[in-house]
């Protein structure tokens, strides 16, 4: 079971099982990334998965993980990889107080407040694209509108020119795919990108880019390296993880047989949003964490030094958190997941992915509400160690 933990391909859906079984088996299960970095993937009920997200004795700090990591890579003879792409030291990969001292930095771009402001923008990034969609042929959801959306978005929030968002979603597909001879490459190239704009004298400066490269609080300032990791971070969630849940929302709709409900009912929509969340999230796993000291996690213990990756799946389907958790429905209690994480590091773009996902529902379901999933079978699902992703949703649209 181990190698269908962390990646390959499968049905949709079909993941759900295999994260289902692991909890049912025990809490940890021993994998090995494709570049041969071993660490345990944690399967365990709702409660305890908030537990652990908030753990300190599980530490997400930059240094530690690297250290790690190379260590790992050392010991197997393997090419040492440059880190500095997804485990540079961004909020993400680091601990208080530092990681509230970033936090701080950027958390104004996506307040409430400030996700209201984009609110208009989004309706008209998804209204130009879903009116440029055929009717009454197949039509690929993911490509035309998945994708698209959240990529636009987050390209104007931060700065990104248009020209050049095409160019950075390839690099984070292939960065993302962990295979080592072309993510590595990708991860250099992307980061030289980021390089580029982040010191170009024509960044915008209304930009969230061109703030944090000005940003002082207090007289602290980002640094080079912290800059340049908060770019990766915010390029990468701030586009891969709202496409995988604007394409889980309208797989899940369609699925169900609630495309039509929601067409009838808009007040639907949000509630589809939460359940996809707890139910189908497009992130399995919290990103790496690493033990400080000798643990235990259900009963099992883990050493000091251990990689661990908090599965996110199975703790929404727990069936001690939600009858019939297996089960997708609507008239279930669905607060309390935690599909955008717990804890210190709960995720900053939440307020931004409910309003790219509710906002494409929307638009897809008054326009075309006798929309069908495409005849054949379910459609594929490509499994990274954090993500789970549809490679394609096709569909046929119908008024």
């Amino acid at each position: 079971m181990s190698h269908l933990l962390i990646g390959g391909e499968l049905r949709a859906r079909e993941h759900h099982r295999i994260e289902d079984d692991a909890r049912a088996e025990g809490p940890l299960h021993a994998v090995t990334l494709p570049n041969g970095v071993e660490m345990q993937v944690v399967t365990v009920g709702l409660e305890l998965t908030r537990q652990l997200l908030a753990d300190q004795r599980l530490s997400k700090d930059s240094a530690k993980l690297q250290r790690e990591i190379k260590r790992q890579l050392t010991a197997r003879g393997s090419t040492q990889e440059n880190l500095a792409g997804l485990f540079g030291p961004s909020m993400l990969n680091s601990d208080n107080p530092q990681h509230a001292r970033l936090r701080a930095l950027a958390v104004k771009a996506f307040n409430g407040r400030a996700v209201q402001r984009l609110a208009p923008r989004v309706e008209e990034i998804t209204a130009e694209l879903v009116d440029g969609l055929p009717e009454g042929r197949e039509v690929d959801l993911v490509e035309r509108v998945a994708v698209p959306v959240p990529l636009h978005v987050i390209g104007e929030v931060l700065g990104v020119p248009e020209d050049d968002r095409g160019r950075v979603r390839t690099l984070i597909e292939t960065m993302m795919s962990m295979v080592p001879e072309v993510s590595q490459p990708a991860s250099d190239e992307l980061g030289g990108y980021f390089h580029a704009l982040l010191t170009s004298k024509s960044l915008d400066e209304k930009s969230l880019f061109g703030a944090l490269a000005v940003a002082d609080d207090g007289g602290d300032r980002l640094s080079h390296d912290e800059l340049m990791a908060m770019a990766f971070l915010l390029v990468v969630a701030g586009h891969e993880t709202s496409a995988g849940l604007i394409a889980n929302v309208a797989h899940d709709a369609l699925d169900n047989d609630l495309w039509a409900k929601a067409a009838a009912d808009p007040g639907l929509v949000p509630v589809l949003v939460e359940e996809t969340l707890r139910h189908n999230p497009p992130v399995r796993s919290a990103t790496h964490r690493i033990a400080t000291e000798r643990l235990e996690i259900g009963g099992v213990p883990v050493e000091a030094g251990t990689v661990l990756l908090i599965n996110l799946g199975a703790a929404g389907r727990c069936p001690e958190a939600h009858d019939r958790a297996d089960r997708y429905r609507i008239d279930r209690k669905t607060t309390g997941h935690v599909a955008f994480g717990y804890g210190p590091h709960f995720c900053l773009g939440s307020g931004l992915a409910r309003l790219e996902a509710e906002t494409v529902l929307r638009h897809l379901t008054s326009r075309f509400p006798r929309a069908t999933c495409s005849a054949g079978e379910p459609p594929e699902v490509t499994h990274s160690d954090i993500m789970a992703s549809l490679k394609s949703l096709p569909v046929v649209l119908r008024r």
